[in-house]
């Protein structure tokens, strides 16, 4: 709004001049001083803000985009008038607050690990630690896959309109074979192992391997990254889907 006025002013002053009623309202020199200051303070942030209020896409990883506003756009330059030095100063200094609470650092921390583009690359290495350890522990309180979830031996069974209750006639005349009398010995000597595995060590493995990949351009997508990647991190995967839909802004909400 405050570019276009600047953008308009000669028109403007054109309309004010020939209207005596009005003639009052034309922008004085101190007006358009003003304007300018907060035009150059402003204008900048409009895109970042425009594509961090999104909902389709990723946007809770923000956090180097944050640092790279308050250490960059918002940095009093060598040019600017000191009432627009003076507004970046109180614009950053209300982002650092607001961004303040331990709780939200430690939130957006989580996210930047998660996603693929970034995996904690700029992040201090003492607090990265300590976000590290969080998230294995959120992948041990993991739960059990959801009890509707079938194998895809009931997933084929319900697709060929089969009733898992009632036994089809090819299943009550199959015989017997070695290799099904040998699968339940089997199963008993692999449980006891699968006990002793801890899910730590699985945990504390897809997060190291996960690290030490090589950061995705930034172009990419960090949720068809995942869809594609799942397999290779079951764990990790459930925390992307946790972390990754949270919005960075409101405005979705507000919106609606």
């Amino acid at each position: 709004m405050v570019e276009r006025v600047l953008e308009q002013l000669p028109a403007i002053r054109r309309v004010l001049v020939e209207d005596r009623k009005h003639s009052h309202l034309n922008p004085t020199w101190p007006d358009v001083s003003v304007l300018e200051s907060i035009n150059a303070a402003m204008k900048p942030l409009a895109d970042f803000t425009d594509i961090l209020s999104g909902e389709k896409y990723v946007t809770v990883s923000f956090k180097p985009v944050l640092e790279l506003i308050k250490d960059d756009l918002l940095s009093p330059g060598p040019d600017d008038t000191a009432l627009t030095a003076s507004i970046k100063q109180n614009m950053c200094r209300v982002l650092t607050e607001k961004y303040s609470s331990p709780a939200i650092q430690v939130l957006l921390r989580k996210a930047t690990i998660l996603d693929p583009r970034y995996r904690g690359s700029m992040e201090e290495a003492g607090a990265l630690d300590d976000v590290k350890h969080q998230l294995v522990q959120e992948l041990l309180d993991l739960g059990p896959e959801r009890s509707g979830e079938g194998t895809s031996g009931e997933s084929c069974s319900k697709a060929a309109g089969g009733n898992k209750d009632e036994p089809t006639a090819a299943a009550l005349t199959k015989k017997k074979r070695l290799s099904d009398l040998l699968q339940n010995r089997r199963a008993c000597h692999l449980s006891p192992a699968r006990a002793a595995f801890p899910k730590r060590v699985q945990a504390d493995a897809e997060l190291t391997k996960f690290l030490q990949e090589d950061a995705l351009d930034a172009s990419c997508d960090p949720l068809m990254w995942w869809h594609d990647n799942q397999r290779r991190y079951p764990l990790m995967a459930k925390l992307a889907q946790k972390y990754m839909c949270i919005c960075a802004t409101s405005t979705s909400s507000e919106n609606v």
